[in-house]
């Protein structure tokens, strides 16, 4: 009887290792980053929109947490950010609210795939957020905002 108890409780063991790295494989995902570089800055200091990619920002039109450009050979898939009008003169406006400019001053990056190849730009008195890849060149990008931070120092 004490046999069949530590098969069951092995067995039980096993389940739970198997659903856990079942879990974790199914919902990593393939991950890259933000890479911080003063010449984009600068592209957003002076409120240029390359060609080639599209823009998109999080949060609220009158106080954004950051602004994107996905170069436009990539799907971006992320449910929360507004695209951006070219020509529209709303750039430039989301620049000038940055949430957190008035602490912390913006900084550009490059927004990197997980083999270091940009893909990708950001602009946001943020330094840090997820960028998650899927197949076929589609990217997530997390909104930098997190409600339980109390500031973004």
């Amino acid at each position: 009887m004490l046999r069949m108890d530590n098969i069951k409780k092995r067995l039980i063991l096993l389940g739970i290792i198997m659903l856990t790295a079942a879990f974790f494989s199914g919902c990593g995902g393939t991950y890259g980053r933000l890479r911080t570089n003063p010449e984009i800055t600068q592209v957003f200091l002076q409120k240029q929109m390359l060609p080639g990619y599209n823009y998109y920002y999080d949060g609220r039109a009158a106080i954004p947490y950051a602004v994107v450009g996905i170069k436009d050979d990539y799907v971006f898939t992320s449910k929360f950010w507004t695209p951006i009008e070219k020509d529209s003169g709303q750039f430039g406006r989301l620049l000038d609210w940055l949430y957190g400019s008035d602490i912390n001053d913006p900084r550009g990056a490059e927004i990197l795939d997980p083999e270091g190849n940009p893909i990708g730009i950001w602009f946001s008195a943020y330094t840090y957020t997820r960028v998650q890849f899927g197949p076929e060149k589609q990217v997530n990008v997390f909104s930098p905002y997190t409600p339980s931070r109390h500031s973004i120092l």
